[in-house]
């Protein structure tokens, strides 16, 4: 038995944009451990689709911001770069193009931007970054790494050290959301207002 699986892209109109063959697959007299898919053929699938469908996204963008939105005149492009995505289901290599400002609409007319760069701000996907924050909350980092390595078409770009720098990030974002630190609560003597208990602090210590 052979299996091939197409992609088709469509338009919001229902045009076909893109056909793309994502996996083929084979097998020949049924037994136990060649029934359905396997986990490795399941990792081919959904990297193939990622890639096909974050390219055109990507793609996709990149065009709509080639026109000034005040003028409608087509920007000049300065060049292109590649930027590196790391999501749920692999690193992608997407590539970034740099366009001048428009100088009818803007006083930055000789300096050039990166559309793409400038809406992924973060390397890492907000799922990829879920998961290795929640696992790493739970277990140590070097564990969280290989459960991930193991389960997603992720491969050997997800190490240790990734993890930490993801999971620093997101602790510092959050550290900058609460504000200034207050070291006391009762601001005037006659008030009642309580100071709150303080909870105790638990130390995880990391083999």
């Amino acid at each position: 038995m052979k299996l091939k699986l197409q992609l088709i892209i469509e338009s919001d109109s229902g045009e076909t944009e893109v056909v793309k063959e994502v996996v083929k697959l084979q097998r020949h007299s049924l037994r136990a451990e060649n029934l359905g898919l396997m986990l490795s053929e399941v990792k081919d699938l959904l990297h193939e689709v990622q890639k096909a469908m974050v390219t055109h996204q990507s793609t996709q963008y990149v065009t709509q911001q080639t026109s000034c939105p005040e003028c409608g005149r087509i920007r000049s492009h300065k060049g292109k770069h590649q930027i590196v995505l790391r999501t749920l289901f692999g690193k992608l290599r997407l590539d970034s193009p740099r366009l001048y400002h428009c100088g009818c609409c803007s006083n930055e007319e000789h300096r050039s931007f990166s559309p793409l760069a400038e809406l992924l701000t973060e390397r890492t996907a907000p799922e990829l970054a879920y998961l290795e924050n929640k696992f790493s909350a739970m277990i140590s980092y070097g564990l969280t790494a290989k459960l991930l390595a193991e389960m997603l078409p992720i491969g050997g770009e997800i190490n240790v050290a990734s993890v930490y720098r993801n999971l620093q990030r997101v602790a510092e974002r959050m550290e900058a959301e609460l504000g200034e630190e207050k070291w006391q609560f009762i601001v005037d003597r006659n008030s009642r207002t309580e100071i709150p208990k303080q909870s105790p602090y638990v130390l995880f210590m990391e083999d």
